[in-house]
């Protein structure tokens, strides 16, 4: 992967984009939730599994959670939701206590916040965990990986239910930059910087740019591996899941995407899909 210049220690984002632009960008977590989170279609995706089952929609973990949108948006669904957001950062958190809470007003009580590796998370009989913008990816290791799959069926109720997102095809092999439009002159740029074919260890990017060609590079940095549904289906069998069902984006690129059950699908260049595996009983 070329090297890149560095700040100098100490200079925030914020910083460098204000000597980039000569004014600063917008918040770069607000950005981000802009460009690739849509927490609405995620929950009815969720909400339909546990109809489906019979299952109720109550208590909510959401792992590698960031600034906790999906359980903001959870909590405001219901006055009997509840809503634990996990993340190791601590950073994120702070934003969200700064910002994300106050908006919910008197659902922010039933939403709590942890710290901790979500290989400890709390358990608490959850209905639904979800594990979502591929960030469990970070787990590289297949024991790493098991542990954590492991760890969230001993905290689901019975008949709960765990839902993965992951992306492939030979695109995503490939060094390459996309681009797309978010509004207000904002830019969204995803790149992946490189993978290794044999560890299938990808390395990617997301930058900020502006029409006047200004940019906030590399906001966030992801160092992961590149699992396939084939061995997540695996994974989540071993350590005891049921009901397990690759969710396939049937729709063509450029269209909203629909999930829909698979056992098998046409090789693609690209391709989205969620894993969604039950604890029995």
């Amino acid at each position: 992967m070329p090297t890149r210049p560095r700040p100098r220690r100490g200079a925030s984002r914020q910083a460098r984009a204000r000597r980039i632009a000569g004014a600063p960008f917008p918040d770069r977590h607000r950005l981000y939730e802009d460009a690739v989170q849509d927490p609405d279609t995620e929950l009815d995706l969720a909400e339909r599994l546990l109809r489906r089952a019979g299952h109720p929609a109550r208590r909510l973990r959401e792992d590698f959670s960031g600034t906790a949108l999906l359980s903001a948006a959870w909590v405001q669904r219901g006055p009997a939701r509840t809503a634990v957001a996990v993340d190791l950062d601590p950073a994120v958190h702070d934003w969200a206590r700064a910002h994300r809470l106050p908006e919910l007003g008197e659902a922010a009580s039933r939403l709590e916040l942890v710290e901790t590796d979500v290989r400890t998370a709390p358990r608490g009989d959850f209905d639904l965990i979800l594990a979502l913008n591929f960030s469990w990816q970070v787990l590289q290791q297949r024991a790493e990986l098991r542990a954590y799959l492991a760890h969230a069926l001993g905290s689901l109720a019975p008949g709960g239910f765990l839902v993965l997102d992951l992306f492939g095809g030979w695109l995503a092999q490939q060094e390459l930059t996309e681009r797309r439009a978010i509004g207000k002159g904002i830019t969204y740029v995803w790149e992946h910087e490189s993978f290794d074919p044999i560890t299938s260890r990808i390395r990617c990017a997301i930058h900020f740019e502006r029409r006047d060609g200004s940019a906030l590079r590399r906001a966030f940095t992801y160092d992961w591996r590149l699992w396939t549904p084939r061995e997540a289906t695996e994974l989540l069998a071993e350590v005891g899941f049921d009901r397990i069902e690759v969710l396939w984006d049937v729709e063509p690129v450029g269209v909203e995407p629909r999930y829909l059950p698979r056992r098998h699908a046409e090789n693609q260049a690209g391709w989205l899909a969620h894993v969604a595996a039950r604890r029995p009983g």
